[in-house]
Protein backbone atom coordinates (compact mmCIF):
# COMPACT_ATOMS: atom_id res chain seq x y z
CA UNK A 1 0.00 0.00 0.00
CA UNK A 2 1.00 3.65 -0.29
CA UNK A 3 2.67 3.95 3.07
CA UNK A 4 5.99 4.82 4.63
CA UNK A 5 9.11 3.12 3.29
CA UNK A 6 7.49 1.81 0.10
CA UNK A 7 7.52 3.94 -3.03
CA UNK A 8 7.17 7.32 -1.36
CA UNK A 9 9.45 7.22 1.67
CA UNK A 10 7.74 8.75 4.67
CA UNK A 11 4.73 10.30 2.95
CA UNK A 12 1.41 9.83 4.82
CA UNK A 13 -1.28 7.84 3.03
CA UNK A 14 -3.33 10.85 1.85
CA UNK A 15 -0.42 12.79 0.35
CA UNK A 16 1.21 9.54 -0.77
CA UNK A 17 -1.87 8.54 -2.71
CA UNK A 18 -2.13 11.99 -4.30
CA UNK A 19 1.54 12.07 -5.30
CA UNK A 20 1.45 8.56 -6.76
CA UNK A 21 -1.77 9.23 -8.68
CA UNK A 22 -0.40 12.51 -10.05
CA UNK A 23 2.98 11.02 -11.00
CA UNK A 24 1.52 8.01 -12.82
CA UNK A 25 -1.13 10.18 -14.50
CA UNK A 26 1.50 12.53 -15.90
CA UNK A 27 3.70 9.61 -16.97
CA UNK A 28 0.94 7.83 -18.91
CA UNK A 29 -0.33 11.10 -20.37
CA UNK A 30 3.09 11.89 -21.83
CA UNK A 31 3.71 8.31 -22.98
CA UNK A 32 0.42 8.30 -24.96
CA UNK A 33 -0.33 4.54 -24.72
CA UNK A 34 -2.55 2.95 -27.33
CA UNK A 35 -5.53 2.83 -24.93
CA UNK A 36 -5.75 6.66 -24.96
CA UNK A 37 -4.88 7.11 -28.64
CA UNK A 38 -7.05 9.72 -30.33
CA UNK A 39 -7.45 12.01 -27.32
CA UNK A 40 -5.82 15.42 -27.02
CA UNK A 41 -3.47 16.25 -24.13
CA UNK A 42 -6.11 17.46 -21.65
CA UNK A 43 -8.44 14.60 -22.49
CA UNK A 44 -5.59 12.14 -21.93
CA UNK A 45 -4.76 13.85 -18.63
CA UNK A 46 -8.33 13.45 -17.39
CA UNK A 47 -8.61 9.92 -18.79
CA UNK A 48 -5.47 8.67 -17.04
CA UNK A 49 -6.24 10.53 -13.82
CA UNK A 50 -9.57 8.70 -13.57
CA UNK A 51 -8.00 5.37 -14.54
CA UNK A 52 -5.03 5.62 -12.13
CA UNK A 53 -7.10 6.92 -9.20
CA UNK A 54 -9.65 4.14 -9.62
CA UNK A 55 -6.90 1.53 -9.88
CA UNK A 56 -5.12 2.72 -6.72
CA UNK A 57 -8.35 2.90 -4.71
CA UNK A 58 -9.34 -0.57 -5.89
CA UNK A 59 -5.93 -2.00 -4.97
CA UNK A 60 -5.94 -0.37 -1.55
CA UNK A 61 -9.39 -1.80 -0.79
CA UNK A 62 -8.34 -5.21 -2.13
CA UNK A 63 -5.25 -5.08 0.07
CA UNK A 64 -7.41 -4.36 3.12
CA UNK A 65 -9.63 -7.34 2.30
CA UNK A 66 -6.58 -9.56 1.81
CA UNK A 67 -5.20 -8.67 5.26
CA UNK A 68 -8.19 -10.53 6.74
CA UNK A 69 -6.83 -13.77 5.26
CA UNK A 70 -4.51 -15.92 7.42
CA UNK A 71 -1.07 -14.67 6.23
CA UNK A 72 0.83 -17.80 7.21
CA UNK A 73 -1.22 -19.96 4.86
CA UNK A 74 -0.19 -18.00 1.77
CA UNK A 75 3.21 -16.78 0.56
CA UNK A 76 3.54 -13.02 0.03
CA UNK A 77 3.62 -13.18 -3.78
CA UNK A 78 0.35 -15.16 -3.76
CA UNK A 79 -1.32 -12.63 -1.45
CA UNK A 80 -0.22 -9.83 -3.78
CA UNK A 81 -1.53 -11.78 -6.77
CA UNK A 82 -4.90 -12.40 -5.08
CA UNK A 83 -5.28 -8.76 -4.03
CA UNK A 84 -4.20 -7.64 -7.51
CA UNK A 85 -6.86 -9.85 -9.14
CA UNK A 86 -9.48 -8.60 -6.70
CA UNK A 87 -8.46 -5.03 -7.45
CA UNK A 88 -8.84 -5.70 -11.18
CA UNK A 89 -12.33 -7.14 -10.61
CA UNK A 90 -13.32 -4.04 -8.61
CA UNK A 91 -12.06 -1.47 -11.12
CA UNK A 92 -13.08 -3.17 -14.38
CA UNK A 93 -16.67 -1.78 -14.30
CA UNK A 94 -15.25 1.68 -13.56
CA UNK A 95 -12.74 1.42 -16.41
CA UNK A 96 -15.49 0.30 -18.78
CA UNK A 97 -17.56 3.33 -17.78
CA UNK A 98 -14.61 5.67 -18.24
CA UNK A 99 -14.04 4.30 -21.75
CA UNK A 100 -17.73 4.88 -22.48
CA UNK A 101 -17.40 8.54 -21.41
CA UNK A 102 -14.64 9.07 -23.97
CA UNK A 103 -16.27 8.27 -27.34
CA UNK A 104 -13.11 9.31 -29.13
CA UNK A 105 -11.59 5.99 -28.03
CA UNK A 106 -13.99 3.88 -30.07
CA UNK A 107 -12.34 2.07 -32.98
CA UNK A 108 -12.84 -0.99 -35.14
CA UNK A 109 -12.44 -4.26 -33.21
CA UNK A 110 -9.21 -6.01 -34.17
CA UNK A 111 -9.18 -8.89 -31.66
CA UNK A 112 -11.58 -11.33 -30.02
CA UNK A 113 -11.42 -9.22 -26.83
CA UNK A 114 -12.56 -6.16 -28.80
CA UNK A 115 -15.34 -8.18 -30.38
CA UNK A 116 -16.42 -9.36 -26.94
CA UNK A 117 -16.68 -5.71 -25.95
CA UNK A 118 -19.33 -5.18 -28.63
CA UNK A 119 -21.78 -7.73 -27.17
CA UNK A 120 -23.19 -5.60 -24.36
CA UNK A 121 -22.44 -4.00 -20.96
CA UNK A 122 -21.62 -7.25 -19.13
CA UNK A 123 -19.24 -8.42 -21.85
CA UNK A 124 -17.73 -4.93 -21.96
CA UNK A 125 -16.76 -5.31 -18.28
CA UNK A 126 -15.38 -8.82 -18.93
CA UNK A 127 -13.39 -7.49 -21.87
CA UNK A 128 -12.05 -4.64 -19.73
CA UNK A 129 -11.03 -7.11 -17.00
CA UNK A 130 -9.08 -9.24 -19.50
CA UNK A 131 -7.31 -6.18 -20.85
CA UNK A 132 -6.41 -4.37 -17.61
CA UNK A 133 -5.60 -7.27 -15.27
CA UNK A 134 -1.95 -7.72 -16.41
CA UNK A 135 -1.27 -4.01 -15.97
CA UNK A 136 -3.05 -3.79 -12.61
CA UNK A 137 -1.12 -6.76 -11.21
CA UNK A 138 2.19 -5.40 -12.55
CA UNK A 139 1.50 -1.99 -10.95
CA UNK A 140 0.61 -3.67 -7.63
CA UNK A 141 3.82 -5.73 -7.58
CA UNK A 142 5.88 -2.62 -8.40
CA UNK A 143 4.30 -0.68 -5.54
CA UNK A 144 5.10 -3.55 -3.19
CA UNK A 145 8.69 -4.10 -4.31
CA UNK A 146 9.97 -3.27 -0.78
CA UNK A 147 7.90 -6.13 0.61
CA UNK A 148 9.05 -8.58 -2.06
CA UNK A 149 12.66 -7.60 -1.39
CA UNK A 150 11.99 -7.82 2.37
CA UNK A 151 13.02 -4.21 2.88
CA UNK A 152 11.01 -3.93 6.10
CA UNK A 153 11.58 -1.42 8.85
CA UNK A 154 13.97 -2.79 11.46
CA UNK A 155 14.94 -1.09 14.64
CA UNK A 156 18.68 -0.29 14.73
CA UNK A 157 20.86 -2.74 16.61
CA UNK A 158 23.33 -1.98 19.32
CA UNK A 159 26.11 -1.25 16.81
CA UNK A 160 24.04 1.66 15.52
CA UNK A 161 23.77 3.12 19.01
CA UNK A 162 27.35 3.34 20.22
CA UNK A 163 27.34 5.54 23.33
CA UNK A 164 29.31 8.77 23.40
CA UNK A 165 32.47 8.97 25.43
CA UNK A 166 32.10 10.27 28.96
CA UNK A 167 34.55 10.80 31.75
CA UNK A 168 32.49 8.38 33.85
CA UNK A 169 31.61 5.05 32.20
CA UNK A 170 27.87 4.62 31.97
CA UNK A 171 26.20 1.76 33.71
CA UNK A 172 24.42 -0.98 31.79
CA UNK A 173 21.07 0.39 32.91
CA UNK A 174 21.92 3.90 31.70
CA UNK A 175 23.03 2.57 28.33
CA UNK A 176 19.82 0.55 27.98
CA UNK A 177 17.69 3.60 28.85
CA UNK A 178 19.52 5.73 26.27
CA UNK A 179 19.10 3.07 23.63
CA UNK A 180 15.39 2.70 24.40
CA UNK A 181 14.89 6.46 24.29
CA UNK A 182 16.60 6.78 20.90
CA UNK A 183 14.69 3.87 19.34
CA UNK A 184 11.39 5.25 20.62
CA UNK A 185 12.16 8.69 19.16
CA UNK A 186 13.00 7.11 15.79
CA UNK A 187 9.69 5.20 15.81
CA UNK A 188 7.65 8.32 16.59
CA UNK A 189 9.42 10.23 13.80
CA UNK A 190 7.97 7.72 11.34
CA UNK A 191 4.40 8.69 12.22
CA UNK A 192 2.74 11.54 10.29
CA UNK A 193 2.76 14.69 12.43
CA UNK A 194 -0.98 15.22 11.88
CA UNK A 195 -1.70 12.04 13.86
CA UNK A 196 0.13 13.22 16.96
CA UNK A 197 1.94 10.88 19.34
CA UNK A 198 -0.93 9.68 21.56
CA UNK A 199 -1.04 6.05 20.42
CA UNK A 200 -4.06 3.91 21.30
CA UNK A 201 -3.09 0.59 19.74
CA UNK A 202 -0.84 -1.00 17.13
CA UNK A 203 -1.91 -4.01 15.06
CA UNK A 204 0.05 -6.15 12.63
CA UNK A 205 -1.16 -6.41 9.02
CA UNK A 206 1.08 -8.58 6.85
CA UNK A 207 4.46 -6.80 6.91
CA UNK A 208 2.86 -3.55 8.04
CA UNK A 209 1.67 -2.25 11.39
CA UNK A 210 -1.55 -0.24 11.72
CA UNK A 211 -0.88 2.51 14.25
CA UNK A 212 -4.04 4.07 15.72
CA UNK A 213 -3.77 7.38 17.58
CA UNK A 214 -6.42 9.64 19.09
CA UNK A 215 -6.39 11.61 15.80
CA UNK A 216 -6.48 8.80 13.22
CA UNK A 217 -4.43 5.90 11.96
CA UNK A 218 -1.68 5.07 9.46
CA UNK A 219 0.13 2.04 8.09
CA UNK A 220 3.92 1.77 8.19
CA UNK A 221 6.28 -1.05 7.43
CA UNK A 222 7.45 -2.65 10.63
CA UNK A 223 7.68 -5.67 12.90
CA UNK A 224 5.19 -5.44 15.77
CA UNK A 225 7.26 -7.49 18.21
CA UNK A 226 10.23 -5.12 17.81
CA UNK A 227 8.08 -2.01 18.22
CA UNK A 228 6.36 -3.53 21.27
CA UNK A 229 9.75 -4.05 22.94
CA UNK A 230 10.59 -0.38 22.50
CA UNK A 231 7.18 0.75 23.82
CA UNK A 232 6.88 -1.78 26.63
CA UNK A 233 6.85 0.94 29.28
CA UNK A 234 3.71 2.42 27.67
CA UNK A 235 1.67 -0.68 26.95
CA UNK A 236 1.55 -4.43 26.46
CA UNK A 237 1.56 -6.93 23.61
CA UNK A 238 -1.72 -8.80 24.25
CA UNK A 239 -1.55 -10.89 21.07
CA UNK A 240 1.05 -11.56 18.40
CA UNK A 241 -0.97 -9.16 16.23
CA UNK A 242 -2.01 -6.50 18.76
CA UNK A 243 -0.33 -4.05 21.16
CA UNK A 244 -2.40 -1.71 23.37
CA UNK A 245 -1.50 1.43 25.29
CA UNK A 246 -2.17 1.11 29.04
CA UNK A 247 -3.92 4.51 29.22
CA UNK A 248 -6.43 3.74 26.47
CA UNK A 249 -7.78 0.34 27.47
CA UNK A 250 -11.40 0.83 28.56
CA UNK A 251 -12.02 -2.66 29.87
CA UNK A 252 -10.29 -6.02 30.11
CA UNK A 253 -12.46 -9.13 29.82
CA UNK A 254 -11.10 -12.62 30.51
CA UNK A 255 -13.66 -15.38 30.93
CA UNK A 256 -13.64 -18.95 29.62
CA UNK A 257 -12.74 -18.95 25.96
CA UNK A 258 -13.22 -15.18 25.65
CA UNK A 259 -10.49 -12.69 26.36
CA UNK A 260 -10.22 -9.18 24.95
CA UNK A 261 -9.41 -5.53 25.59
CA UNK A 262 -12.10 -2.99 24.80
CA UNK A 263 -10.66 0.08 23.06
CA UNK A 264 -11.99 3.68 22.70
CA UNK A 265 -12.74 3.25 18.97
CA UNK A 266 -15.16 0.39 19.67
CA UNK A 267 -12.89 -2.54 18.82
CA UNK A 268 -12.38 -5.51 21.10
CA UNK A 269 -8.82 -6.68 20.53
CA UNK A 270 -8.25 -10.35 21.41
CA UNK A 271 -5.92 -11.47 24.19
CA UNK A 272 -4.13 -14.67 23.27
CA UNK A 273 -4.04 -17.56 25.74
CA UNK A 274 -0.31 -17.14 26.23
CA UNK A 275 -0.82 -13.48 27.18
CA UNK A 276 -3.77 -13.88 29.58
CA UNK A 277 -1.68 -14.21 32.72
CA UNK A 278 0.45 -11.22 31.72
CA UNK A 279 -2.68 -9.16 30.96
CA UNK A 280 -4.13 -9.99 34.39
CA UNK A 281 -0.93 -8.97 36.13
CA UNK A 282 -0.70 -5.81 34.01
CA UNK A 283 -4.31 -4.58 34.19
CA UNK A 284 -5.82 -6.51 37.11
CA UNK A 285 -9.63 -6.54 37.22
CA UNK A 286 -10.01 -2.77 37.07
CA UNK A 287 -9.20 -0.41 34.23
CA UNK A 288 -9.42 3.34 34.72
CA UNK A 289 -10.47 5.66 31.92
CA UNK A 290 -10.28 9.34 32.88
CA UNK A 291 -12.16 9.72 36.17
CA UNK A 292 -14.21 6.57 35.65
CA UNK A 293 -13.41 3.04 36.69
CA UNK A 294 -14.89 0.02 34.94
CA UNK A 295 -14.72 -3.30 36.72
CA UNK A 296 -14.84 -6.69 35.03
CA UNK A 297 -15.42 -9.45 37.54
CA UNK A 298 -15.15 -12.26 34.98
CA UNK A 299 -12.71 -14.96 36.01
CA UNK A 300 -11.03 -17.47 33.79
Amino acid sequence: MLVSDTVLGRAPIKSGFALTAFGLTLLFTLMEPESSYGLNFFQRLLFWFLQISAALLGLMFASYVTTKMPPKQFPLYLLLLISGLLGAVLVSPIFASIDYWFPGLEDEPDSWVDMLDQKGPFFRVVSEFLEVTPGIITLWFLINIPLLLKVTYKLPNEKDNTPERHSRPKTEKELELEKRKKLKAEFYERLPKVLGRDIISISSELHYVNVKTTKGNTLILGALNQIAQVLDDEGILIHRSHWVHKDHVIRVHISGSEAWCEMPYGAKLPISRSKRKLAKLYFGNETKVGNETKVDNAKS
